[in-house]
């Protein structure tokens, strides 16, 4: 019965620690809706004016990165780049928080170790924490006429030791861009 109610608590604890991580969110403001389905121009808020927002400093080569992937991204979804009257200004920037992750080892490999505790023998499954960085990249569409913020998507990842590459950045900025414009509720 110990066994079983170790085995419980540990899978209800990886479970937790396994959902701290979210691929993709996305929320947009509804009153803007039909004005966003009607989008046919944007352009790309320069990195002077987003780079006080930035939590995790970009480079100059990863925030080129981002930059050709969101012209990539809506042009594939019919926008054109317009930097004199857009019809919406698309900001992105970064942030990190740290996180736990923590993994049964008992579980897997099923072997359990028994020590003394005060009182008598007791059986505990080994117990793996990691501890990580991980970013989070924001875009943000901004609806020019209202000078609102219209929509919004980001996507998370574990943060490694080197910097994104091209196919990297393509992937998670069309992940966050799936959805826009949002279709109909």
């Amino acid at each position: 019965m110990k066994l079983f109610i170790h085995s419980v608590t540990a899978l209800l604890s990886l479970l937790f620690f396994s959902a701290c991580s979210t691929p993709s969110t996305v929320d947009y403001d509804r009153t803007l809706l039909e004005q966003m389905r009607n989008y046919e121009s944007y352009s790309i808020v320069p990195r002077e004016e987003r780079s006080a927002g930035q939590h995790l400093s970009l480079t100059e080569i990863v925030d080129r990165r981002v930059v050709q992937a969101i012209h990539q991204s809506l042009q594939e979804r019919g926008l054109r780049p317009d930097e004199n009257s857009p019809d919406c200004r698309i900001a992105f920037f970064t942030t990190t928080e740290k996180r736990t992750e923590m993994q049964d080892l008992g579980l897997a490999g099923g072997y359990y170790r028994h020590g003394w505790k005060s009182g008598g023998w007791s059986s505990y499954a080994p117990v793996s924490i990691d501890e990580y960085e991980e970013g989070t990249l924001i875009l943000d569409v901004i609806d020019t006429q209202s000078g609102q913020l219209a929509w919004r998507g980001a996507t998370s990842r574990r943060l490694g030791h080197s910097a994104p590459n091209e196919g990297e950045v393509q992937t998670a900025v069309s992940q966050i861009l799936t959805e826009f414009p949002p279709a109909n509720d």
